[in-house]
């Protein structure tokens, strides 16, 4: 007995039968489909990314054991001359279901030219495997055949080309079953999947444009896509540009630019995430302080210009005030991102001289890392993305630096100009981890209050040669039996250069920090920037009275004889009082 419920439960072939793709390739199709019956037309809508599936997902897809193939979600829409020489009033969005539309829709033109009709080159050796399906969607066929047209010539790259690049394999596939004499098995797979298998159909009505489903829906297409805030922020722009005109190589190409910029390797930058949120949460409030022509008639140079600026953000950094702000955090990075674009766009101010390794906005720059670096110690990082919104709505208008100030005083009670409490600054190093402890190594590197701002130098951490790398002084494998966690924090951590990664690892603290050892040598190389931190490590403990204490994990505890990881943050705090 078929599987029920409240809404329609159709077997797959009626699901990618019964609905046609809104012609933008080939509309003389039109009349034919309508004459089967066929009133259900199908926009594929702008956050959906493209056909993703591989291979080994539409083999799984065809061996799937569960009755039920999943839900689609389709949204109806009247048309309101969106599409010319439409015949109907009324057309869906494919909310969730592309993925398994656009499978089933190839699968079905495949057998059509391969086994289905009288002609093709299986029809005589296998088309009696294919009875039953055959005998279901051949009459149907001008609307598969419709769709695998519409699909293959789709006016978006990400759409067509991924369509024709799985369609191949799907065919490859079906003529090597075919060819190996596996026909009949092939049939069971496929037959089963569109006769026996049901999609549970869900189609809404009433929501007052795609946007509001977008906003509705989003993250709900987990089937090999996830849907997210980069997603919806492509959609809302692409969707007004339409609205405002935009030709179809425009949208093209602004699609493919944006996918670039916010992706990486087909994921979402998470850097760019809390300033993409951001964006949208102005975006469906008030967007015209993003596009100042959105609400009008969207014009094309103001989001090419918006890209432009969010691709100069993201080349390497030449400013260390800037990377180290980078580095922070992807919301220290929004607050930097949506101060400076507003700065741009609604005060006609340049683009800031740092992206092209300048200087000139180094005081305000110094002044947010200080912030960026406090809050970061304090742990309420995560709890500042409303200083990025405020900045783009407009309700938060000081220059970058008073926002530091802001900021500071928020979270900390003082401003950035402000000296820190000794004891709460000790008290924040003793909790920070080695992903933390990056930051807090260049923190120690920034001019001293009342110092020039330019004499700022950041080191890099990373795998290359040049870069440094966070060494446990201790090494990790000699902390396994260690009591309490301190081996794991700033206690047991000193920059050193990655290429002094390898030995490192393998050799005893007393061994590293003696008159010869791995830190001497590099504080003597002269191929790295000298911390201060390792040469004070050099200095204070190459003749230290019994160097084996060195090797000693408990030693790194508090109220220790001798207090070896208490002196070591007293150190970095006494550096850090004056400089943040």
């Amino acid at each position: 007995m078929p599987i029920q419920r409240s809404g329609p439960v159709p077997p797959f072939f009626e699901y990618v039968t019964s609905k046609a793709l809104i012609p933008h390739y080939n509309g003389n199709t039109t009349t034919t489909i309508t004459n089967l019956g066929i009133h259900e037309w199908v926009e594929i809508p702008r956050y959906q990314r493209g056909i993703s599936w591989q291979m080994d997902n539409v083999e799984e897809f065809l061996s799937s054991p569960s009755i039920l193939l999943g839900n689609v979600i389709l949204a109806q829409f009247p048309h309101n001359d969106r599409f010319p020489n439409f015949p109907f009033n009324n057309y869906l969005i494919l909310v969730d279901g592309l993925q398994r539309f656009s499978v089933g829709t190839m699968i079905l033109a495949i057998l059509h030219n391969k086994v289905f009709h009288a002609n093709a080159p299986y029809h005589s050796s296998n088309s009696n495997h294919f009875t039953n399906l055959s005998a279901r969607v051949f009459p149907l066929s001008p609307v598969y055949l419709h769709n695998d047209n519409e699909f293959s010539n789709h006016p978006r790259n990400a759409i067509a080309h991924q369509y024709r690049r799985l369609r191949a394999e799907v065919e490859t596939y079906i003529e090597n079953m075919l060819n190996q004499g596996n026909g009949l098995r092939l049939a069971q797979y496929i037959q089963q999947t569109f006769l026996n298998r049901q999609v549970a159909v869900d189609i809404y009505f009433n929501f007052s444009g795609p946007i509001e489903i977008m906003n509705t829906f989003l993250g709900i297409n987990t089937i090999r896509v996830d849907l997210g805030p980069v997603d919806l922020l492509r959609a809302l722009i692409i969707e007004q540009g339409a609205s405002s005109g935009w030709t179809a190589v425009q949208i093209d190409d602004i699609e493919n630019d944006f996918t670039g910029i916010f992706t990486t390797n087909d994921k979402p930058d998470s850097s760019l995430l809390p300033f993409v949120n951001v964006l949208l949460k102005t975006l469906n409030s008030n967007p015209n302080r993003i596009f100042p022509s959105w609400s009008s008639n969207l014009q094309l140079t103001e989001v090419d210009d918006f890209l432009d600026f969010v691709q100069t953000f993201k080349n390497p950094a030449q400013n260390s005030y800037f990377q180290e702000i980078r580095e922070c955090g992807a919301i220290p990075y929004a607050i930097l991102m949506s101060y400076y674009y507003i700065n741009v766009v609604h005060n006609g101010a340049s683009r800031p001289s740092f992206l092209n390794g300048g200087n000139s906005e180094d005081t305000e720059l110094k002044a947010l890392l200080i912030a960026s670096y406090r809050v970061l110690l304090n742990g309420t990082i995560g709890r500042t993305r409303i200083y990025a919104e405020q900045i783009i709505e407009g309700t938060l208008i000081y220059p970058l630096d008073g926002i530091a100030d802001q900021i500071s005083r928020d979270f900390i009670n003082i401003t950035t100009q402000q000296q820190l409490d000794l004891q709460w600054l000790v008290s924040a190093l003793n909790k920070v981890d080695k992903n933390k402890s990056k930051r807090v190594f260049n923190a120690m590197l920034l001019p001293m209050h009342g110092a020039a701002v330019t004499d700022f130098y950041a080191i890099t951490f990373g795998r290359a040669a040049a870069n440094f790398h966070v060494d446990h002084l201790i090494p990790q494998s000699l902390l396994n039996n260690a009591q309490g966690n301190e081996g794991e924090t700033l206690r047991n951590f000193a920059p050193l250069p990655q290429s002094q990664n390898r030995e490192a690892k393998a050799t005893h603290c007393s061994s590293k920090l003696s008159p010869n050892g791995i830190y001497a040598n590099y504080l003597a190389g002269g191929s790295h920037f000298v911390h201060p931190y390792g040469q004070w490590l050099v200095d204070n403990y190459s003749s230290f009275p019994n160097p084996s204490d060195l090797d000693r994990p408990e030693l790194l505890e508090v109220n220790q004889q001798p207090d070896v990881g208490t002196e070591r943050i007293q150190y970095i705090a006494d550096i850090l009082i004056n400089r943040m």
